[in-house]
């Protein structure tokens, strides 16, 4: 039994998220935690296709624990995700815990990106800006547009060169929203 107040933990069946508050009464609903910029990114290989349900199952519990953010390429084509991390010790976390509780190996395919940027928007915002150069365009889990540039710099040249594209460091925060598997 749980008293208010009182902070508990719960086995996870797939239904709740970091943040999460258990209630009993009328429907209550707060803003949600923004994600934050990450600094590193890379490609999650599975080189072994007959473990693709425990790759997948892995990949969607560390994302639901937060351990490490996914993000995919907008190109249909890569199916791959992409862990979007603050250092490389996440990045090490999660292939130990691939490996060790689903039994999975993984490669890592670093890609040279480190400055992350929310479009403001959505979808619509980015094309209409156009074509935009020295970027990748990848989706988060709830199919937002991310770009992600080399550096800073580049960051402002866009910036600079597309003023009516609204870039955020965080994500957008939307109550209600779950995440798609992809």
């Amino acid at each position: 039994m749980a008293y208010p107040g009182d902070v508990i933990g719960l086995n996870n069946p797939g239904v709740f998220a970091i943040g999460d508050t258990i209630y009993q009464g009328e429907k209550l609903e707060y803003e949600g935690i923004p994600f934050f910029s990450p600094e590193m990114f890379a490609y999650l290989k599975n080189p072994n296709p007959s473990k693709f349900k425990q790759f997948r199952k892995g990949v969607s519990e560390l994302r639901e624990e937060g351990a490490v953010q996914i993000m995919y390429s907008a190109d249909e084509s890569r199916r791959d995700p992409i862990l979007a991390a603050v250092g490389q010790l996440q990045f090490e976390v999660v292939q130990f815990r691939l490996k060790n509780e689903y039994n999975v190996d993984t490669l890592l395919e670093p890609i040279g990106y480190n400055v992350a940027r929310w479009v403001t928007g959505g979808w619509p915002a980015l094309e209409k800006a156009g074509r935009i150069f020295n970027t990748a365009t990848v989706k988060d889990s709830y199919n937002r547009p991310v770009l992600l540039f080399k550096n800073e710099w580049n960051c402002r040249q866009i910036e600079a060169d597309h003023p009516a594209l609204k870039l955020s460091s965080t994500a957008p925060v939307v109550s209600g929203m779950q995440p798609e598997d992809l």
